[in-house]
């Protein structure tokens, strides 16, 4: 009997190490919703094209609807997250850490809701739930001083014979 058991749990065990699932599970996901393009005034096609068809859609007074939206989080596809899981998997530690790192892509994400209030010409009058967090000082300041460092190095590079210069940035 102790010796059916153990087979088993090792069988289950063997089978989950095997399929390199937390591979998998990086691999795949649920592309984020882009909220540069969901803003009042947006058409509600522009809207689905992000958040996808709406669960629950309720007809308001005056022509309006009001539609509800739900999707996920901080699952998108993660070729990087993937190979590291791959790498990890190629080592003796990773081939036993794999039902942690099953669990780990498991709990990866989280559902989130949207409701919006279209008007009668089927354009966005409200926007209720979930907005991303604004982008932070250090992204901007990072963000611009790449900016000035690409065109440092553009003006500085030395151009090939018989080729026109790049226009200069105004």
């Amino acid at each position: 009997m102790a010796l059916r058991i153990v087979t088993t749990v090792f069988g289950l065990y063997a089978t989950l190490v095997l399929s390199g699932c937390s591979i998998i599970m990086a691999a795949s996901g649920q592309k984020e919703p882009n909220f540069n393009y969901i803003t009042v005034g947006a058409p509600r096609n522009q809207v689905e094209a992000e958040f996808g068809h709406p669960t629950t859609s309720i007809a308001l007074a005056d022509g309006k609807q009001e539609a509800t939206y739900k999707y996920e989080m901080g699952n998108s596809p993660n070729p990087a997250r993937a190979t590291m899981w791959g790498y990890a998997w190629l080592t003796i530690i990773g081939i036993l850490g794999e039902p942690i790192y099953s669990l780990i892509e498991l709990n990866m994400g989280d559902d989130q809701e949207t409701r919006i209030v279209y008007g009668s010409d089927g354009k966005v009058l409200e926007i209720h739930g979930y907005t991303p967090p604004p982008i932070s000082k250090v992204v901007i300041e990072s963000d611009e001083a790449q900016e000035k460092y690409i065109e440092r190095r553009r003006k500085s590079a030395p151009m090939p014979e018989g080729q026109p210069s790049p226009p200069s940035a105004q």
